[in-house]
């Protein structure tokens, strides 16, 4: 998360913050400033922050896990049962986690995974969506067995290509 960002867009301060807070400006200015990991923080702290920025603790907190872990391990709960692992996606603030912490990929390949999904059984598209689904990212990413596929970018799925993101299988978990 970009607290310089988030700061400003509630017209606040590092000191005002501070004050709202109770945190010591000594403590927050190196994690407004990014010097600190907030995840390295202590909960008190963290806690603290949140609630003043208008968040819960775990939604400030960011852990950066690879995209190809991320990948399959939604894929083998794809795997599991599609329908659900789609209502859990949905019913989560999953894409929104993504966005706050400009992680746009993962945020991305969520809703195509949705998309995808609600096609396949016939389900109207959740519209909670419809502003990612007006994003793109900039360069073609190729994920799975796409990254095999010779770079071409009309070979994956429509639902994720729309984003610029190549992907070949859903229900490739082993």
């Amino acid at each position: 998360m970009d607290f310089e960002v988030e700061l400003k867009n509630r017209n606040m301060n590092i000191r005002v913050c501070s004050q709202k807070s109770g945190i010591p400006y000594a403590t927050l200015y190196p994690i407004i400033k990014g010097q600190i990991d907030i995840g390295t923080c202590t909960y008190y702290t963290v806690e603290k922050l949140a609630k003043t920025l208008g968040y819960r603790p775990d939604q400030i907190v960011y852990h950066n896990e690879d995209f190809q872990t991320f990948r399959n391990n939604l894929h083998h709960k794809i795997k599991r049962n599609d329908l659900k692992t789609v209502l859990g996606i949905i019913e989560s603030d999953d894409v929104e986690y993504y966005r706050i912490h400009n992680d746009f990929r993962k945020m991305m390949y969520l809703v195509a995974t949705v998309d995808y999904i609600s096609k396949k059984y016939d389900i109207p598209l959740c519209d909670k969506y419809n502003e990612v689904r007006t994003m793109k990212l900039e360069e073609p990413f190729f994920v799975g067995d796409s990254a095999l596929m010779n770079k071409d970018i009309n070979s994956g799925i429509d639902e994720f290509a729309r984003y610029n993101i190549i992907e070949g299988d859903l229900y490739d978990a082993v």
